[in-house]
């Protein structure tokens, strides 16, 4: 059992070899006698803080990371199995997780919600990304165990593909692993999918784009409205 399940630095390396040579310096192979006396140095921690893995546990946590940050259904928590209520919104979404994680599909979701202050703040956020976050415990992730539970409100924030705030008239946008954020002087706003190059339009209008979406709209007595934009991943041949 390895100190870091979640050490998510070991993908920055291909293989054993290079992972080992993170760990050393030129002047390591020029003043030191040999590279077993360099092997030694590194065991035993003086280079860096890093945990340093043999190279058997190398491949069994970057194993374990790859999965984590690929999961089949099979290994990661589900999490509509915590929705025992039944506003449209959330079943919509727990319907929808599934489907997401196995990547056949990819929802964004448009959310606009009105703050104390009065001012409302609104974003497109991916769903399967914050599903992903949740599960690795990444910093300012969603709690997606207490969202299906009702215990919290989805709200969207500036990490998302785009938040905008009202009061401030602030508007962020961030490419993500599966989209980039488009800005078109015609269409306006567009996700263009990193996986099969589709565009996804944010607008309802027709357009060139519009059959790369199913577009929903979906009251609810939480959220008041929310947007779901699915798109159809469109696989490799």
């Amino acid at each position: 059992n390895y100190t870091r399940m979640t050490d998510f630095s070991i993908l920055n390396f291909e293989n054993y070899q290079e992972y080992w040579r993170s760990f050393t310096t030129v002047e390591d192979f020029r003043y030191l006698p040999s590279h077993k006396t360099v092997g030694c140095i590194v065991r035993l921690g003086y280079r860096s803080s890093r945990p340093f893995y043999e190279e058997e546990q190398f491949h069994d946590v970057r194993k374990q990371v790859e999965q984590l940050r690929n999961p089949t259904v099979s290994t990661v928590l589900n999490y509509r199995q915590y929705f025992k209520g039944t506003d449209p919104a959330l079943k919509a979404l727990a319907d929808r997780e599934a489907a997401n994680v196995q990547k056949t599909i990819s929802t964004i979701i448009f959310l606009e919600i009105t703050c104390s202050t009065g001012f409302s703040q609104s974003g497109y956020i991916d769903f399967e990304d914050s599903l992903r976050k949740c599960r690795i415990k990444a910093q300012g992730a969603v709690n997606w165990k207490a969202i299906f539970e009702e215990r919290k409100m989805l709200k969207p924030s500036k990490y998302d593909l785009v938040y905008y705030d009202w009061r401030t008239r602030t508007i962020f946008s961030n490419h993500n692993e599966s989209y980039k954020v488009v800005s078109d002087p015609q269409l306006g706003l567009l996700f263009s999918h990193k996986g099969d190059h589709k565009m996804v339009p944010a607008t309802s209008r027709r357009n060139f784009f519009s059959g790369n979406v199913r577009r929903y709209m979906i009251k609810s007595p939480l959220y008041g409205f929310m947007i779901l934009y699915d798109h159809r991943i469109r696989k490799k041949t």
